[in-house]
């Protein structure tokens, strides 16, 4: 069986490289894709925590079904609006639309 330490590493490099990659980015669709990569890293994380914890077996597991649940619906809303931004500035840049916003 797999050390629960090795779930935990995996699941903090997800979080970490989400984290950077929204501070990094400027990009809404790019953001959006960290934003996701830090969701799979917790639910790694706590998948991990559920298996070897067998008092949140199935509670665990419907947890998780939830989280991913919201993280469908969060997306779904995110590019909605990312839509309407780009209908508005023509790009989801985000330092396209601040530069043009300085100019005017």
């Amino acid at each position: 069986m797999i050390p629960l330490s090795w779930y935990f590493v995996v699941a903090f490099m997800l979080i970490g490289l989400g984290i950077y990659g929204m501070l990094v980015k400027r990009n809404l669709i790019r953001i959006l894709i960290s934003a996701e990569i830090m969701g799979n890293g917790v639910n790694i994380a706590f998948v991990a925590a559920c298996l070897y914890n067998p008092v949140f077996d199935i509670a665990g597991q419907g947890v998780i079904v939830l989280v991913i649940a919201i993280a469908a619906a969060h997306t779904a809303l995110a590019m909605v609006l990312m839509i309407i931004y780009y209908r508005r500035y023509r790009t989801v840049d985000l330092a396209q639309v601040a530069a043009s916003r300085e100019a005017a």
